[in-house]
């Protein structure tokens, strides 16, 4: 009969002590997740690339010329080069519609 008090006193302990009294070993860190906010290549076409633009979410078509300045993960590059899903960045023409130049950098894995 005596043991009946100590086992109403470890649930009692038990049931208002925290839960991290009782827990071994270390506890985890939590990673958060990365937001890609960039503009992304959504088509290529033979003259032209469509990006879709993040803030305001919109789609943006810009004519692509022979001069027009392309660089692909730092390096020079044609129109070839360019991929759906890379992020880029476009200096458009006063006109708004030819791309001057465009920055794309090919997705992290």
């Amino acid at each position: 009969m005596k043991i009946l008090p100590i086992i109403a006193a470890v649930l009692a302990a038990a049931l208002f002590l925290p839960p991290k009294t009782f827990a071994t070993g270390k506890s985890k860190k939590v990673t958060p997740a990365v937001i890609d906010l960039s503009d992304k290549i959504s088509a290529v076409h033979l003259t032209s690339i469509t990006v879709s633009v993040h803030s305001p979410a919109a789609s943006k078509e810009y004519k692509v010329t022979p001069a027009t300045k392309i660089i692909v993960n730092g390096q020079p590059s044609q129109l070839s080069g360019l991929a759906t899903g890379m992020s880029v960045v476009v200096t458009p023409s006063p006109d708004g519609a030819t791309a001057v130049a465009i920055d794309a950098k090919a997705p992290r894995r």
